[in-house]
């Protein structure tokens, strides 16, 4: 399985470069004059790999002792991520239901020995969008794929993290449940059964107005036992926090893309 593309590689001195392949994303990693080479593109056409030449555009770190070997692991996305719900759907108040949703991962290289990362790269490339209004709100990424109540028909990929979130409408009017923002900076990242999973979040809402009080548990499903962890979270958070997470985007315009 692709998914074996995360790990630990030795690059050597002179060596041609190392080649990575994730759906849309090439990257290449050479060493070269005691310097780490990283170059990478998104490209259209999956039937024929590009290639490297003179041309090609590199990033370079000289590390600061002797390092040969890079870790590659999977990575959530920097920002929060706005997530649509696959159908309009109304929760009653005290509702309660289980959903989930999958985020492409980044691809981080770093350092073995120092453990400083190189680089961070998208495997799909996504799009900037303001979560608010003009008074207030945060830079997040648009997620393409939506939140499902069941993952039984969807096609398992190797750089898709599977996210369970619990949503409880504590409010006394119904939830319409159309888009929220998911901080997945806050979730690590672990392998089950040859697939990536993110620890489960629950979601309490407690109407239009108010703040969601939104817990990471840094725990699995019971139903999937106990998993590897392969990434911690970027922004670990001990409890819960207080913030905004049903609401409308401003003017649903994308800002750019990465």
């Amino acid at each position: 399985m692709a998914q074996s593309i995360f790990k630990t590689y030795t690059i050597n001195e002179g060596e041609d470069a190392l080649h990575l392949n994730l759906d849309s994303l090439h990257v290449w990693i050479k060493k070269q004059n005691q310097e780490f080479w990283i170059s990478y593109l998104h490209t259209d056409d999956t039937y024929s790999a590009p290639q490297i030449d003179e041309q090609t555009e590199w990033e370079r770190w000289a590390p600061k002792g002797d390092e040969t070997e890079v870790r590659v692991r999977p990575v959530f996305p920097d920002l929060p991520v706005v997530v649509s719900s696959e159908y309009p759907l109304k929760l009653v108040p005290e509702a309660n239901i289980h959903v989930y949703c999958r985020v492409s991962a980044w691809m981080e290289i770093s350092l073995v020995k120092s453990n400083y990362v190189l680089h961070e790269i998208p495997v799909t490339k996504l799009s900037r969008t303001w979560f608010g209004n003009t008074m207030e709100g945060e830079l997040c990424y648009w997620l393409t794929s939506k939140a499902r109540r069941s993952l039984e028909q969807v096609e398992g990929k190797p750089y898709l993290i599977n996210c369970p979130i619990q949503i409880t409408n504590k409010s006394h009017t119904d939830l319409n449940f159309e888009r929220f923002c998911f901080r997945v900076e806050r979730l690590g990242i672990y392998s089950v059964s040859e697939n990536f999973w993110a620890d489960e979040t629950k979601i309490l809402y407690h109407g239009e107005e108010q703040h969601s009080d939104v817990t990471m548990t840094g725990k699995l499903p019971k139903s999937l036992g106990k998993g590897e962890l392969i990434s911690k979270a970027r922004n670990p958070v001990s409890r819960s926090l207080a913030t905004r997470t049903f609401k409308m985007l401003f003017d649903d315009t994308l800002i750019s893309s990465r």
